[in-house]
């Protein structure tokens, strides 16, 4: 197929698309133009009042295209044209949207979630909308393929513009960096706002139209993306093995890799659910369930030892329901069942966790409020309205009295500090947190550190603070290389002799910082600053080296 056929069918996709979307469409203009206005405000540092207009006209336009797509989705599954309809619908959602975000700062958290949620819930009802075109192929493939397709056109499309609007300041008219600026990001604006939108709705399914995803696309994500995704399984199950062996249970990224798998088992079920060309992957689907039982047990003891002492937040309890959502698909999977309920299902949980008191704003809010006010009563910290200290208060309870106040101010919810004797127990309380971590500081000199015995050896390299890492030195040798000496050891000795000769309580010391790592390499040290960092049981050392390695 030649570049002009290919032209001629994308032209004739998006005037098709228009013939459905045609409400989408509009807003979708309505939307580049709004944000091409506010672009050209932003850059020129024009502020007015029509641009806070402009801006919610933006947001609106937003929800009312998704919204349009979706009911036109929904009338098209009744078998119902009714384009007035939906033009009249989605003129009234336009307009609520438009009224609700007025006069409200788009940091407000609350803003966010009415305005996000309904967008996600409509977006979710228009994907339970579609229907299969081919036996066995899913209507999420289908709209995956749309959304790669759109993002590739509208990237071809900035980079050509990008090359064009580059040549014209190099070879015709150098361009005003003002100007420069605004056209770049016209044309981001142009390619993903317009064009990419454009040519997603025009892809979308068209019911009684039979369209089959190309088998290019399904190959990369089945012969691509699915073994580098099993990969990502192993490093896990990796992962869990080591924390076996270790019978530890390490603070790291866990939750958020495991969040990624889900993700990504979810986008592979949505995709080829009960599609029989593919039997291993639709093997892999059914027993998906059992594979991430060890991966989820991990997971969840992961997420409680972050819940437990600090808290719900935003992003842990988001993530919490993220992967309940994960495993209800996992179930669904292991009962062969479709997974297009599960878009009700999702739509559900996203209205709950949005627009509701369930939201994921209000709920770690309340948590958080009741282990503050918790620990204050459990430690006799409340006595007649007014907060006061107590002494026997565990390092525990007092780590998650500070964990609790420091969200709550970060949320900007501070009315709690109007108690008395609050602020100051507050106070008092991270003072000693701050004095507990940083314990012990304890500095060493050589009897005479401008002396150094080179007599005997042929090379000597200065050490001037090198990079320091679990009691492992890297000394920078000056021709690109560094050497590495592992002086963990050495620094548990010099600690035990500052526990034992600190009699003073000064913390500096005289001796002699001579390492003999074999008969050919010496590390001459002159001075030597230990910090030691302690806190929830743990040690945390810290050096600062200055000597000369020596070699023979």
């Amino acid at each position: 197929m030649g570049v002009k056929d290919m032209g001629q069918r994308l032209c004739r996709s998006v005037q098709g698309g228009y013939q459905r979307f045609r409400t989408a469409m509009i807003l979708d203009v309505v939307l580049f133009v709004c944000v091409g206005v506010l672009t050209y405000c932003h850059v020129y540092e024009m502020q007015d009042w029509y641009t806070e207009e402009i801006g919610c006209a933006a947001a609106a336009a937003v929800i009312g295209c998704i919204f349009a797509v979706a009911l036109r989705l929904f009338l098209e599954r009744r078998g119902q044209e009714r384009h007035g309809f939906e033009a009249l619908l989605t003129v009234v959602v336009f307009v609520f949207f438009f009224i609700l975000v007025q006069g409200h700062d788009w940091t407000n958290s609350y803003i966010l979630l009415k305005t996000a949620g309904p967008a996600l819930v409509f977006a979710s009802v228009g994907l339970y909308c579609l229907e299969p075109q081919n036996e066995g192929e899913n209507p999420p493939l289908a709209v995956f393929f749309a959304i790669s397709k759109a993002w590739l056109v509208g990237t071809l499309l900035l980079i050509s513009l990008g090359i064009c609007l580059t040549a014209f300041d190099s070879l015709i008219f150098s361009l005003e960096f003002r100007l420069q600026a605004m056209l770049h990001f016209l044309m981001v604006e142009f390619s993903y706002l317009f064009i990419a939108v454009q040519i997603f709705l025009a892809s979308l399914p068209d019911r009684g139209k039979t369209t089959e995803t190309p088998v290019l696309f399904r190959a990369l994500l089945v012969r691509v993306l699915w073994p580098v995704y099993l990969l990502l399984l192993a490093i896990l199950y990796l992962y869990v093995a080591k924390i076996i062996y270790a019978w530890e249970m390490p603070v790291g990224m866990m939750n958020w890799f495991a969040s990624l798998a889900l993700l990504a088992f979810s986008v592979f079920f949505f995709c080829f659910a009960n599609d029989a060309r593919y039997s291993l992957l639709q093997r892999f689907l059914r027993w998906g369930l059992l594979l991430f039982l060890p991966i989820l047990a991990v997971q969840t003891v992961a997420v409680w030892q972050r819940v437990e002492p600090y808290g719900l937040t935003v992003l842990r309890y988001t993530s919490i329901l993220c992967t309940i959502f994960g495993i209800f698909l996992l179930v669904l999977a292991f009962l062969r069942s479709s997974p297009r309920p599960a878009f009700l299902v999702l739509a559900l949980m996203i209205a709950a966790c949005t627009l509701t008191p369930l939201n994921i704003v209000d709920v770690p809010l309340r948590t958080q409020e009741a282990r503050l006010w918790g620990v204050l009563e459990e430690n006799s910290m409340l006595q007649d309205g007014e907060v006061v200290e107590n002494p026997a208060l565990s390092e525990g309870a007092r780590d998650r009295l500070l964990s609790a106040s420091e969200y709550l101010i970060d949320q900007k919810k501070m009315s709690f500090l109007e108690t008395p004797g609050m602020r100051e127990t507050l106070a008092k309380l991270r003072g000693m947190q701050k004095r507990e971590k940083t314990t012990e500081w304890f500095e060493f000199q050589a009897e005479n550190p401008v002396y150094i015995p080179v007599e005997g050896w042929k090379k000597a390299y200065r050490i001037d603070n090198p990079a320091v890492e679990d009691g492992v030195i890297f000394v920078d040798k000056g021709d690109g290389t560094k050497e590495r000496f592992d002086v963990s050891v050495y620094f548990k000795e010099l600690l035990a002799y500052a526990h034992k000769e600190d009699a003073r309580g000064t913390g500096k010391f005289t001796r002699e910082l001579r390492i003999d790592i074999d008969e050919n390499t010496c590390l001459w040290l002159y001075d030597v600053g230990l910090s030691v960092r302690s806190h929830k049981g743990r040690e945390n050392i810290t050096a600062q080296i200055k000597g000369v390695l020596l070699k023979r």
